[in-house]
């Protein structure tokens, strides 16, 4: 089986302004270095679907000006910095929800800091454990469940493209080893090809 990424969670500083709670996000440093900041704000009392208000600034002649903001839902309220496009900018993953096995999913916010803005993926928060293949430019996930299995994406514009595989481990009905490994290269390999064929 092939080695899962493991997504180190940050921890966040608290402040507390009119009975809510903000989550001022230490950034990665190349964020710093140019002055953009990052923040999630949340009510504990507030029961809605949408929970935080996300805000995405950046510190101009001594003001923040706000670059994006937008109203999501977190479960636990934590965020991440990983590259998803590769183009070596780590983009922000806020996390979505947990199932009961533990599987995660993230709101996944590409950042442009050449045009000083992000874009939202859709569909990405459909995603349970996202992990990024920088050599080839796609998502795998590895889902924990009665079998666990494995799907590929990739990030088309502002969404996301499923190409519909699902590679399952462990054994069939009948006792079968599933030969998840092999499985995973040949599809993969099908994905890459299907993909070239296209440009």
């Amino acid at each position: 089986m092939k080695n899962l990424v493991i997504l180190i969670l940050l921890f966040p500083i608290l402040f507390v302004a009119q009975n809510k709670e903000v989550i001022r996000i230490n950034c990665d440093s190349i964020f710093n270095k140019k002055g953009y900041s990052v923040a999630l704000e949340f009510d504990p009392k507030d029961q809605a679907i949408l929970n935080i208000l996300f805000t995405f600034s950046k510190k101009i002649n001594g003001k923040e000006k706000i670059i994006y903001q937008e109203k999501l839902h977190s479960q636990f309220q934590n965020m991440e910095f990983i590259d998803f496009n590769g183009d070596g900018i780590k983009d922000i993953l806020i996390e979505n929800t947990s199932d009961a096995r533990s599987n995660l999913t993230y709101h996944l916010f590409i950042v442009d800091l050449k045009n000083q803005k992000l874009r939202k993926i859709e569909g990405f928060e459909e995603i349970k454990n996202p992990n990024y293949l920088k050599k080839y430019d796609l998502i795998d996930c590895m889902v924990m469940s009665g079998k666990n299995w494995t799907s590929f994406y990739k990030i088309e514009g502002n969404k996301i493209k499923d190409f519909g595989y699902v590679i399952e481990d462990g054994e069939d009905d009948n006792g079968k080893h599933l030969e998840y490994d092999k499985n995973y290269k040949l599809t993969l390999e099908k994905i890459l090809k299907s993909e070239k064929e296209k440009k």
